[in-house]
C-alpha cells in the first residue's frame, strides 16, 4: 500500500485531563504488520497479541472487543446528534469498516506529551476518511469511553470539512473534546481553563510531541498542550449545544466547507444564521463559566479563576478598595474576586453594617465588552454593568460582614474577535464603599467549610438543643429537566446531620438522609409529572428542600425552580 500523507489531529494527555490534541504531520502508511483484527458491526481493531515479544502493548481478543463496543456507543451517540458517520475508505484497513489501530506509542513521549491517540486522515482533501490509532502502552487510560468517541467525532469532522490551516485545529480540538465529555456523560471533569487564553489560539508552528515545522513552539501554553491545543476549550461548545442544539458544531463546519477563511469565521457564519454575533455569543458564553449555568452537573460545580490578589472591600468608607488596571486579549476573559470585609488577619467587629459596592471599568475601544459582577451566595444574580459610551458601572447591595464562604467574581470580557487588534486591551476598575447606618446581623467568623459549601445565614454558636441543619444548595437558581429525566441530582451542604425532604410544586418528593458537610443527593420524579409541570402554572415548578433534625424539627427551606424542556429531536442527515 502507498504511503499517504496525513495529519495526526490528536495527541492525547496525561493524568486526568481527558484527550488531549497536537496535530503533526506523518508519512507513516496504515499498520499492516499487525497479525489480528476483531470486528464489530461498524469497527475493526487492529491489534498484536505478542505479549512476549511486545510485552508493553499487546493486548487480548477480549480487550479488542471492548474498544470496538465503545466505539460502536460512540456512533450511535454521535449521529443521534445528528453528525454524519465518518467516510468510507474503501478497502484500506481490508474493508469498509472503520479503522483502530493499536499502537506502541511509547517513542511518542516527551517531557509536556504524553500521547494516548491519534486520528490520521487518508488524503489531503477538505472532506477525506482517517482512522484511529490508540496507545496499546496506555491502555487504562487510552481505551477509555471519552478518548475514543474523541478520536472518532475527529474522524466525524473530516468527513464534514479539515481546516488546510493549522492554527485553525483548535476547533477540531475543543469540539471533539465537547464530544468526549458528552459521550461519556461529564465524567472525570479536569483541565478547563483558563479564561484568559483566547478562544481560538493555536500555535500556526508546531507542539511539543508532534512531527512539524516547530516541534517546540508552544505559544498558547508552555507547559501543557492540553491547554495550549484547544482541549480546555471545549466548554464554549458546550455552551453552544445548549444554547442551539447538539448538532450545532456541525453548521460551524458546514460553513468551513462552503468557504469560510478560517475556524473562527465559521464559527461567526454560523452564529449569523441563527441571529446573533459572535461577540454576544461569548459575553453570554462568559457569563454562562460567570454562574456556573450549564445543564452539565459537572460543569455547575466549577468557578471563575481569579486574575490577581482578592480584593477585600474592608469596614468603612475610608477603605481604598480598588483601583487598578487589567489586561485581556482578544476572546478572553481575567476575573477580579472580591470579598467582603476586611483583609485576612485586619480587624473586625461584632457588628457589620449594609453598604453598597460601587464598580466602574472603563471599557477599552474596540473590545465589545460586557462586563457583569455576581456575589456566588444562593439567592443571588449576576448584575450586568451598565454601559454608557465607554464606561460601565453597577452598585451592588453589599455589607461589611466577614462572611465564612461566597465570594464576588467582576467578569472582564474581550469579546473582540480581530487578533492583534484589540489585543492587551486595558480595562481601568475602580471600585469605591459606601456604609450606611444600617446594622446587619453579625457573622461570626468560623472555620470556612470545604469548597463548594455555602453559608448563607448567621453562623452562630449552637446550644444542646436539637435543631435542624441549615442547608445550602450548590447550583444555579435555575434546574433545567429534560422530559425524559428520571431523578433530580443535588449537591446539598448540611451544617449537621438530619434529614432533608423534597417536593416539587404540591407533589412530595420524599425524605432522604444527610450528614455534615457535602451531599450528592437525588429524588426520583415520574415521568408523567415533568409532563404535567410543562402546561401547569409556575408555582408549581418550584422545587421546595426542607432540612430536618434528627428529632424531626424543620429549619429554613431553600427553593429552585425547575425548568421543563422537551426532549431534543434529532436529525440524522439522509
Amino acid at each position: 500500500m502507498p504511503l499517504l500523507r496525513r495529519l495526526a489531529l490528536l495527541a492525547v494527555v496525561a493524568a486526568g485531563f481527558g484527550v488531549l490534541s497536537g496535530p503533526a504531520l506523518a508519512s507513516d502508511a496504515r499498520d499492516a504488520s499487525l497479525p489480528f483484527a476483531l470486528d464489530s458491526v461498524n469497527f475493526r481493531v487492529h491489534y498484536q497479541s505478542d505479549h512476549k515479544t511486545f510485552p508493553t502493548w499487546a493486548i487480548t481478543q477480549t480487550q479488542a472487543g471492548d474498544i470496538a463496543a465503545r466505539a460502536e456507543r460512540a456512533l450511535v451517540a454521535e449521529t443521534a446528534d445528528g453528525y454524519p458517520r465518518p467516510l468510507t475508505d474503501g478497502v484500506l484497513g481490508g474493508d469498509g469498516r472503520i479503522d483502530i489501530y493499536i499502537r506502541d506509542f511509547a517513542t511518542k513521549i516527551t517531557p509536556f506529551v504524553t500521547p494516548k491517540a491519534y486520528t490520521k486522515w487518508d488524503q489531503d482533501n477538505p472532506t477525506t476518511s482517517g482512522f484511529i490509532e490508540l496507545a496499546g502502552n496506555l491502555q487504562e487510560t487510552a481505551f477509555t469511553q471519552h478518548v475514543i468517541a474523541h478520536e472518532l467525532f475527529n474522524l466525524v469532522q473530516l468527513s464534514m470539512w479539515r481546516p488546510t490551516t493549522l492554527s485553525d485545529y483548535w476547533l477540531l480540538v475543543a469540539s471533539a473534546e465537547w464530544m468526549g465529555f458528552r459521550v461519556d456523560r461529564y465524567a472525570a471533569l479536569a483541565g478547563l481553563g483558563p479564561s484568559d487564553m483566547s478562544l481560538d489560539c493555536r500555535d500556526p508552528l508546531g507542539i511539543n510531541g508532534a512531527i512539524d515545522t516547530n516541534p517546540d513552539s508552544n505559544k498558547c501554553d508552555l507547559t501543557a498542550d492540553y491547554l495550549g491545543n484547544g482541549d480546555s476549550r471545549w466548554p464554549f461548545f458546550e455552551y453552544l449545544s445548549e444554547k442551539y442544539g447538539a448538532s450545532f458544531v456541525k453548521d460551524i463546519f458546514a460553513q468551513g466547507l462552503a468557504g469560510a477563511p478560517s475556524a473562527l469565521a465559521a464559527v461567526k457564519a454560523a452564529l449569523a444564521a441563527k441571529g446573533t454575533t459572535l461577540d454576544a455569543a461569548y459575553n453570554a458564553w462568559q457569563l454562562a463559566e460567570l454562574t456556573s449555568s450549564y445543564s452539565a452537573p459537572s460543569l455547575q460545580t466549577v468557578r471563575p479563576r481569579p486574575y490577581g490578589a482578592t480584593i477585600f472591600t474592608g469596614v468603612a468608607d475610608s477603605d481604598n478598595v480598588t483601583s487598578q488596571k487589567v489586561s485581556v486579549n482578544h476572546l478572553s476573559t481575567r476575573f477580579l474576586k472580591f470579598m467582603r470585609g476586611p483583609a485576612l488577619g485586619g480587624s473586625t467587629s461584632t457588628t457589620c453594617w449594609k453598604a453598597t459596592l460601587t464598580v466602574t471599568v472603563a471599557i477599552p475601544a474596540g473590545s465589545l465588552s460586557q462586563p457583569v459582577f455576581y456575589w456566588d451566595g444562593p439567592g443571588s444574580s449576576a448584575v450586568p454593568l451598565s454601559i454608557n459610551g465607554s464606561t460601565a458601572a453597577a452598585s451592588i447591595p453589599w455589607d461589611t460582614c466577614t462572611w465564612s464562604s461566597g465570594e464576588g467574581f467582576l467578569s472582564l470580557p474581550n469579546a473582540s474577535y480581530a487578533p492583534g487588534t484589540v489585543d492587551a486591551a486595558d480595562f481601568a476598575v475602580t471600585a469605591s464603599l459606601h456604609v450606611t447606618s444600617t446594622p446587619v446581623t453579625p457573622i461570626i467568623v468560623s472555620s470556612p467549610p470545604p469548597p463548594p459549601v455555602v453559608v448563607t445565614s448567621p453562623v452562630v454558636a449552637v446550644s444542646s438543643v436539637d435543631v435542624a441543619p441549615t442547608i445550602a444548595v450548590f447550583g444555579p437558581q435555575l434546574l433545567k429537566l429534560s422530559a425524559t429525566a428520571s431523578q433530580i441530582r443535588l449537591i446539598v451542604s448540611a451544617s449537621g446531620q438530619g434529614l432533608l425532604s423534597a417536593s416539587l410544586g404540591s407533589l412530595p418528593l420524599g425524605t432522604v438522609g444527610m450528614r455534615a458537610g457535602n451531599n450528592d443527593l437525588r429524588f426520583a420524579v415520574p415521568k408523567s409529572t415533568l409532563a404535567a409541570l410543562r402546561r401547569s402554572a409556575a408555582a408549581a415548578n418550584v422545587l421546595t428542600l426542607t432540612p430536618i433534625s434528627v428529632s424531626g424539627a424543620s429549619g429554613m427551606p431553600v427553593t429552585r425552580t425547575v425548568q421543563i424542556t422537551p426532549a431534543k429531536k434529532s436529525s440524522r442527515r439522509k
